[in-house]
């Protein structure tokens, strides 16, 4: 069966609220948190995740904060904890600070979309993890060049975030015979697991990629679940969301 893996924004719509939603997912079953520490340019982020982050800016979610609720979290659960966010955050922290920090929280993974593989020579950051025990995670998408893709997978640990399609997060994803093709092209090159984002809110979804794909994961979709809702309202509403890929 494939693994749910939900995104959330550490700060969004507060830190302690997106602490307590972090909580309730791992209890509602998800196997992996993929949280996002805010950035004010988020790229690959669609309007609702890119929103979530400028809100947690404004209501003071820095790094450091963000580290110490993965931290407290880490103790509280057993769900394995997966660190997204953009390379400039990772850079202006310190890349081993950052990389000493994700360890010490007990973070299993680094998601860096925006990573310029091409500069890790100069930049060191797959190095950085690897000294620290850390997986990096790479993250390939639907038009990406066999040799690209190749060079991109050779660097990666963990598993693989396949982009289910062009663009950014946020508009729903049909998992067709393209999707198909490019998720078997992918396992051709790697023995890593294979996580697919983007566009994913429903179970029919999950069950079209349980026979290319390890691990599914969610984002928009469940931010939508408690967007401006009070935290009682928000953590009703990702139980009763979560329970439909549970049934």
């Amino acid at each position: 069966m494939i693994k749910l893996m939900t995104h959330l924004v550490a700060g969004y719509p507060t830190l302690s609220d997106s602490e307590e939603y972090a909580i309730t997912m791992a209890e509602s079953g998800v196997n992996i948190l993929e949280i996002q520490i805010p950035f004010s340019d988020p790229i690959a982020d669609g309007p609702v995740i890119a929103e979530a982050n400028i809100e947690a800016l404004k209501n003071g979610a820095t790094t450091q904060k963000c580290f110490d609720m993965i931290g407290r979290l880490n103790d509280k659960l057993d769900t394995p904890i997966v660190i997204m966010t953009y390379f400039n955050v990772v850079f202006r922290f310190g890349m081993e600070k950052f990389c000493k920090l994700a360890l010490a929280s007990g973070v299993a993974s680094l998601i860096i979309p925006d990573y310029p593989f091409d500069e890790e020579k100069g930049n060191g950051l797959i190095a950085m993890c690897a000294k620290y025990h850390l997986n990096f995670v790479p993250v390939v998408s639907p038009n990406i060049k066999q040799d690209r893709l190749k060079s991109v997978l050779q660097h990666g640990s963990g598993f693989v975030y396949c982009v289910a399609r062009k663009g950014t997060t946020g508009s729903k994803t049909i998992i067709g015979k393209d999707t198909a093709d490019y998720l078997k092209r992918v396992r051709k090159l790697t023995k890593l697991p294979i996580g697919v984002g983007f566009g994913l809110s429903e179970k029919s979804q999950m069950n079209a990629l349980e026979p290319y794909a390890d691990i599914g994961i969610m984002g928009t979709a469940l931010i939508k679940q408690y967007q401006n809702k009070s935290l009682s309202q928000g953590i009703k509403s990702i139980k009763q969301f979560l329970s439909t890929f549970n049934s």
